[in-house]
């Protein structure tokens, strides 16, 4: 994404701060006077919101928003060491009294709407944990704990409930439907997929695109196959473990350590657990 607009540029409030304001023309930016942001940069074009509740801390934070894009940040919120690039039309909500730290946020014309009392962050992984929406939207509602990843595109809709762990090395990835429900525990490292990621082309479209697309190879021309996956509540998913497109997992389920659930339904109070090996004479 590209700021091309002219920049008015806006020396206020927090130069003591070390933040930096770049206003374009038709744009809102809502701080109110004592807001605690240090380090900061804002960059808001094309008619564009930022609209910051009283009592929230930001700190070593960039902002980029464009094209008739919002940002909402809720009364209370500590936002911490994050990238925000949002624009086409999009809506970036996030709750009051909820903590962020070392997060990044990618969206274009989608939605992500976080409740309150949530809490995201990396798990202390050095990578940013990333949220990233294309064409789809990102519902959270309150008191989750997040250190996961996730990936949205071709519209799908990923709803997540109340009073979720979901730990560091998880990726959601969604391209039609995802639902997770309430008081679930997703371990380390574990893949919920609704979709085969990418499609299978002849290997001479194949050759054509990859040779087109370079350095990019895998880029997408249409919608892979999907199917949604349901996860209900109370459900102890173990590390490694991989929910597949065509899933569905009822209540209190264990779905065990790097065990693969693809294109199933698990019945309420049951679990998968992964073959064992047997030993060698």
């Amino acid at each position: 994404m590209s700021f091309r607009k002219f920049r008015r540029w806006a020396h206020r409030l927090f130069d003591r701060s070390h933040n930096e304001f770049a206003l374009g023309a038709g744009t809102v930016c809502e701080i109110p006077s004592g807001t605690d942001v240090t380090e900061t940069t804002v960059r808001i074009h094309g008619n564009s919101k930022l609209i910051v509740e009283s009592g929230a801390s930001i700190h070593q934070v960039s902002f980029q928003i464009d094209s008739g894009s919002t940002v909402r940040i809720g009364a209370g919120v500590v936002l911490t060491d994050a990238d925000i690039c949002i624009w086409n039309q999009s809506e970036l909500t996030i709750g009051k009294d909820s903590r962020l730290d070392h997060v990044s946020f990618s969206v274009e014309k989608g939605k992500i709407a976080l409740a309150d009392n949530n809490v995201l962050s990396s798990g202390g992984r050095a990578d940013k944990a990333r949220i990233a929406v294309s064409d789809g939207s990102l519902s959270v509602g309150d008191h989750n704990h997040l250190q996961n990843s996730c990936w949205i595109r071709f519209g799908g809709r990923l709803v997540i409930g109340r009073y979720n762990c979901i730990n560091a090395g998880s990726e959601l990835r969604c391209d039609e439907s995802v639902t997770i429900g309430s008081f679930n525990m997703i371990s380390y490292n574990c893949d919920i997929w609704d979709t085969n990621t990418h499609c299978f082309y002849p290997l001479e479209e194949k050759k054509e695109m990859f040779v087109k697309d370079f350095p990019a190879i895998g880029r997408e021309r249409s919608k892979p196959g999907s199917r949604p996956v349901v996860i209900g509540d109370g459900n102890w998913i173990g590390k490694n473990a991989c929910v597949l497109k065509g899933s569905i997992l009822g209540n209190e389920t264990v779905v065990g350590t790097r065990a693969i659930v693809s294109n199933m339904t698990v019945e309420d109070g049951a679990k998968v657990v992964p073959a064992k090996s047997e030993s060698m004479k």
